[in-house]
């Protein structure tokens, strides 16, 4: 049995062969390019450091002697490393030593690459580097993350690496969330955010995966603590961009762009970015293949070129592309629905065949010194072909994506509410003319400084149910958060009501339907200027299983409510049962 710290039998280009990576001759010229300049950029005045290249060359070739890939088409593959994980990552990181003592002088590694660049494979290989092949007895390894489902990927991956490698596998043993070296007491496991205790006393490694999605610094402050007792710990952070710019990711990702500007402001730390600027064209073939080290490879050209298609023609699609992709920050949330797609379903609405429609409505009130809006949702069969919507919905851990085949379009007809004593103030802040509006018909002014809850209840049980009498047979949606005292008046009065949580789980499925409707056109409106107004303010934010929902921009001036209300009136288009001469919505 080989060791990994007595090092391969043999070593790869750097003893003068050929390079491993030659299929990829684009991305080693351009690689080897950054390599040398950052080397040069790496050396101090005071000479403090050193590279030893046979330490580097032993670090790099532990990876395809002892780990093989198990995934796709490399199943079975030696990891043989990338030129930039190659050079950019493992090269310096074990390479580069402190004169003072001969430990590492790299404590910290920042690397962030788009999607599928392989961040969780080279983080699985780097904890079991520090696990079994570092020359430190009793390392603690910790593999952490956001939540427990991401901070498995990287030990599940290096728990496969392990069994497949018959020289790891025989010094192991493995348990269910942790691979133990019984021959120097050393260990890798597996934290995440929710584990209530965390406090790692003595860690050597730490390897954070998808450092974006840490929602606050308590996890990576208190493990990080934990390394300073260790003499050459290392510190990984992997990652994407993320959506969250007063996040710690955020924090750590301008530090390092500044490092990378000046390596003596922290000479410890090794940061490695590949990001596009926002003077890039997203659209260039040749920006995507600098972007992404794996590019033709882990990334293929196809797929990209497809997202890229998708981002053009679904303007809500632009910020996944950007950030998966071109690994830039992206906000929260992005524009959704494009004016000219509402405008385009505009047209005559006749209430006297709504009347024989079934109907959904429902309520979202905002807080009561502000707009409240009913939408009410009528679907109508068609004869033309069904248009066939993907959506992705429900809940964590494993949101489920199905195809929804539709053969319906529905007419929106809404109503809004806002205080009479507040209307003036609300038209400086809001930069709409509220009483115009009200003049016309579009928005009722309640008395008083509040929302009044007894006139919306009066006008819905009132002239809108006496205008659409099927209102009293079907379910009314409403947001719990401020709408319950409605609901519970209108349910006293005899109509259906049923909270709907403003989350991804329940908003996600109309919103996809919502969406694919008006993009074809089988959305059917007035022209309501407010509503208008509401479709040119709604964003969209979407989460990484593809879950989507409506938000207001960042300048909570605009509002959205009619466009939320319609949204949820649809989730009762969706769910609700029907007869068989009725409309019916088929799931694949």
């Amino acid at each position: 049995m080989r060791t990994p710290t007595s090092g391969p039998p043999t070593r790869g280009w750097w003893g003068g062969g050929p390079a491993p990576w030659v299929r990829w001759p684009g991305v080693s010229l351009r690689i080897e390019a950054r390599w040398v300049a950052e080397r040069a950029r790496w050396e101090t005045p005071d000479r403090r450091y050193y590279y030893d290249p046979e330490q580097a060359a032993i670090g790099v070739d532990f990876f395809p002697e002892f780990l093989v890939h198990y995934k796709g088409e490399f199943n079975g593959h030696p990891f043989v490393l990338r030129p930039d994980q190659d050079l950019l990552v493992v090269r310096p990181l074990f390479g580069w030593m402190r004169v003072e003592d001969g430990f590492r002088r790299f404590r910290k590694l920042f690397y962030a690459v788009p999607k599928g660049n392989g961040k969780s494979p080279l983080g699985a290989g780097l904890a079991l580097k520090l696990t079994f092949a570092d020359k430190e007895p009793g390392a603690e390894v910790i593999a952490a993350a956001a939540d427990r489902d991401q901070a498995a990927i990287v030990f599940d991956t290096a728990r496969v690496m392990v069994e497949s490698s018959e020289d790891l596998d025989e010094m192991a043993t493995i348990y269910r969330r942790a691979i133990e070296m019984p021959a120097t007491r050393s260990y890798l496991r597996v934290v995440s955010a929710d584990v209530k205790s965390k406090h790692g006393p003595n860690i050597h490694g730490l390897i954070f995966d998808e450092f974006h999605a840490q929602p606050t610094r308590e996890l990576y402050e208190t493990l990080y603590r934990g390394t300073v007792k260790r003499r050459q710990p290392l510190t990984a952070m992997l990652t994407t961009a993320g959506d969250d710019d007063e996040s710690i990711c955020m924090e750590e990702w301008d530090y390092a762009r500044q490092v990378i500007t000046d390596p003596a402001r922290d000479e410890t730390y090794l940061p490695v970015i590949f990001e596009a600027s926002k003077d890039d064209n997203w659209k260039d073939p040749k920006v995507w293949a600098r972007v992404n080290p794996g590019f033709g490879v882990t990334v293929k050209a196809d797929a990209i070129a497809a997202e890229c298609q998708a981002a053009q023609n679904e303007p809500r699609k632009l910020n996944d592309f950007l950030r998966y992709h071109m690994n830039r920050w992206v906000n929260q949330a992005t524009a959704w629905i494009p004016t000219d797609w509402w405008d385009a379903c505009e047209g005559t609405v006749d209430e006297a065949a709504l009347v024989e429609l079934p109907v959904f409505g429902a309520l979202d009130m905002a807080q009561k010194y502000d707009l409240a809006a009913f939408a009410l949702v009528f679907p109508q069969r068609l004869e033309e072909p069904a248009l066939a919507v993907e959506v992705v919905g429900g809940q964590d851990p494993q949101p489920e994506k199905r195809t929804l085949s539709l053969n319906f379009a529905i007419t929106v007809v809404p109503f809004f509410w806002i205080p009479e004593d507040t209307v003036l103030e609300h038209e400086r802040t809001d930069r709409v003319p509220y009483r115009q509006w009200a003049a016309q018909g579009l928005v009722t002014l309640t008395p008083g400084a509040m929302i009044d809850e007894n006139r919306i209840v009066a006008d819905i049980t009132g002239p809108i149910t006496a205008r659409f009498p099927r209102l009293r047979e079907t379910l009314i949606r409403y947001d719990p958060a401020f709408a319950t005292s409605i609901a519970n008046q209108l349910g006293a009065a005899g109509y259906r009501c049923a909270e709907l949580l403003q989350n991804y789980r329940y908003l996600s499925e109309p919103s996809h339907v919502f969406e694919a409707l008006v993009r074809a056109r089988r959305v059917r409106h007035s022209g309501h200027r407010l509503l208008r107004w509401n479709v040119e303010n709604v964003s969209i934010r979407s989460d990484d299983a593809g879950r989507i929902r409506p938000v207001k921009p960042r300048r909570r001036a605009k509002r959205i409510d009619g466009v939320v209300s319609t949204v949820m009136a649809l989730d009762g288009v969706i769910r609700e049962q029907w007869g068989e001469a009725s409309l019916g919505v088929e799931f694949f």
